[in-house]
């Protein structure tokens, strides 16, 4: 083992940046459609393999597939994101006009974002697959032979467990094919799960746990990955004392713990942090190689110029955080917002987008090197509290409600962020540029900290208080309405931390006067005193029953929201057509459960691909 771990920390950088590892690409990458027509590797196989570098550079190529643009980045949240209740197109109204298909339940199979993804996973099966056959028989040390075996077999899971919740049953492919042997057809779903178990079992007696990797190596696909992958497969198969199993494996692994601040999960800070399962490694160089477009294609769209604006946070998941949750706030960026990264630059309005938002879980700082094509974020694929959630729902199918609420409620405990109480808010600093609009008027005051949103239904909603109202006047912020808030029962209050220190100092169901200065464009600022009623913050669920499902289903939303989770949580509880129909989106019961097979695909296998029901 200590050969293995020597060569593996030796060879460790090549995975976070593999550039190293781009000829191997040429060596394994297939060609554009699932079945690889052209058999590649044949003359390049016999003479690789030969040494343990070329081993783990070889599974280096795997995962970097994980940082294609097919896989993970632009057609992908519009399968998971945009086509769900979380989130719409974003970007300009005609900018990549076919994700609206998505959004709006109308494509069908001849549209590109099923032919990417599909071709997307199929390619890094096929690396995997021709990874798996040569490793067999690799003349490298025992040990890390079958680790490698276990990283590429977690790998083909992993894409094959995408492939089969979009598609249903799908070709099975698990070694190189020849010329003879290209037009598949589609095994059943049983078969592919068959599969997916199978690796996911072999990764988990062979890959060592996250702890046993040295620094250089953090991000390859672990024991409790495989684990954790495990439990979600079982979750999906409704093989729930299955799920549960797994699921505690992890839990009681000691190898995972839920970050303490939900703020810098989504930073550099929280990269491959305690709560980290598994994630797409990515890093940033001047020579714009080791990075992903994953926050670029998310990235602010205008001033400051950071990306192209798509997957915009809808207004229907505002609508389901309860009141004062700071998760809304760590998933949301918002025009007139200082970005997250300390530069003291505003996002500013741009009025050629509608409803502008931004996905503040794919925010990459503006400073990085190289290029926002080349972005060094890290892309969260699997985190603690999502195992959590997991084992909530699993050990309540299991009767197990006390468990289950126990698990729930570690989720929702850390959500707090350390706070217990709130009046229904989202506090947020003013902005630079926003202040110096209003200069003037805040002369003699100290206080930057105003309400962004206000929940609906929430104490400070019912008592009055209003939220941010703002329009753009030559390239500057028109504040239309703000509430200023200047002192919480008498506590002089100058920024969000202040005031979120004041309000966690009173006691809950306690009526309190805030004193804001309200802003309202064409009227003099006024001096108010609006009587806010403390609520506690998230308080832990008491429920049973239907009751507690439901509440676990709601924090799998509001939790892992804008992590393209939603929609096939919404397929799996099979509630995706009360939700989509009740946005007025056409959701056809036994159709849109599924995607269509991609027109492209059955035509490439001569038709040997059968399609999906209803398409």
């Amino acid at each position: 083992m200590n050969t293995q771990r020597n060569n593996l920390n030796s060879f460790g950088r090549l995975f976070r940046n593999t550039a190293a590892a781009g000829l191997v690409l040429l060596l394994i990458a297939g060609c554009d459609n699932v079945l690889d027509k052209t058999p590649l590797g044949e003359q390049t196989t016999e003479n690789f393999f030969t040494n343990e570098e070329e081993a783990i550079q070889a599974t280096n190529a795997t995962y970097n597939k994980l940082r294609d643009w097919n896989v993970h980045i632009f057609n992908f949240l519009g399968l998971t994101d945009m086509i769900s209740d979380d989130a719409t197109k974003g970007s300009t109204p005609t900018d990549a006009a076919h994700l609206n298909e998505l959004v709006n339940l109308t494509y069908d199979a001849g549209h590109q974002s099923f032919d990417d993804w599909w071709q997307g996973n199929f390619q890094g099966i096929y690396r995997a697959n021709v990874n798996l056959v040569n490793l067999s028989d690799a003349d490298i040390n025992p040990d890390l032979r079958d680790q490698l075996m276990g990283e590429n077999r977690f790998l083909r899971a992993y894409f094959y467990f995408n492939l089969v919740r979009g598609f249903g049953g799908v070709p099975l492919i698990t070694s190189p094919l020849s010329p003879d042997e290209y037009d598949q057809e589609r095994a059943s779903e049983e078969a592919i799960y068959e599969q997916i178990i199978s690796d996911l079992e072999f990764a988990s007696e062979h890959l060592p746990h996250k702890s046993a990797y040295p620094s250089d190596d953090l991000g390859r696909a672990t024991k409790g990955a495989a684990d954790a992958m495990l439990a979600r497969v079982y979750l999906y198969l409704e093989d729930f004392s299955e799920a549960e199993s797994y699921a505690r494996e992890v839990i009681q692994s000691g190898e995972y713990d839920l970050y303490p601040d939900y703020f810098s999960i989504f930073t550099e800070e929280g990269e491959n942090s305690s709560e980290s399962i598994f994630e797409v490694q990515a890093t940033a160089t001047e020579d714009n190689t080791g990075g992903t477009q994953y926050t670029e294609v998310q990235g602010v769209r205008g001033t400051p110029n950071l990306g192209w604006g798509f997957n915009r946070p809808s207004r229907d998941l505002d609508a389901a955080y309860e009141p004062g949750d700071l998760r809304h706030q760590a998933t949301i960026l918002f025009p007139w917002e200082e970005l997250p990264d300390g530069t003291g630059q505003t996002v500013v309005e741009n009025q050629s987008m509608e409803d502008e938002r931004y996905n503040k879980k794919a925010f990459a700082p503006s400073d990085h090197p190289g290029l926002h094509t080349n972005s060094p974020v890290n892309i969260r694929r699997f985190r603690y509290s999502d195992l959590l959630l997991i084992a909530a729902e699993a050990a309540y199918r299991n009767g197990n409600e006390g468990d289950a609420r126990n698990f729930l409620n570690d989720v929702r405990e850390r959500a707090r962020v350390g706070r217990t109480l709130t009046i229904g808010i989202l506090p947020e600093n003013m902005a630079p540029m926003v202040y110096n609009v209003l200069e003037e008027e805040l002369d003699g005051i100290d206080s930057r900290v105003f309400p962004r949103m206000v929940h609906e239904n929430g104490p400070a909603d019912q008592a009055g208080l209003e939220e941010f109202q703002y329009g753009f006047d030559r390239g500057r912020p028109r504040v239309d309405l703000m509430d200023l808030i200047v002192s919480v029962n008498g506590i002089p209050i100058t920024d969000r931390d202040s005031f979120l220190d004041a309000v966690d100092q009173q006691t809950s169901g306690e009526t309190i006067p805030v004193e804001i200065l309200r802003f309202r464009s064409g009227e003099d600022p006024s001096e108010q005193t609006i009587n806010v009623t403390v609520a506690e913050l998230l308080p832990d669920i008491q429920a049973s029953g239907q009751n507690l499902l439901d509440a676990i289903w709601h924090e799998r939303r509001v939790e892992l929201a804008m992590e393209q989770k939603r929609w096939f949580d919404l397929i799996r509880q099979g509630r995706a057509p009360e939700v989509m129909q009740a946005l007025g989106k056409p959701f056809v019961t036994g159709k849109h459960e599924l995607f269509p097979i991609p027109s492209n695909e059955i035509d490439l296998s001569n038709r040997a691909l059968t399609q999906n029901p209803e398409w």
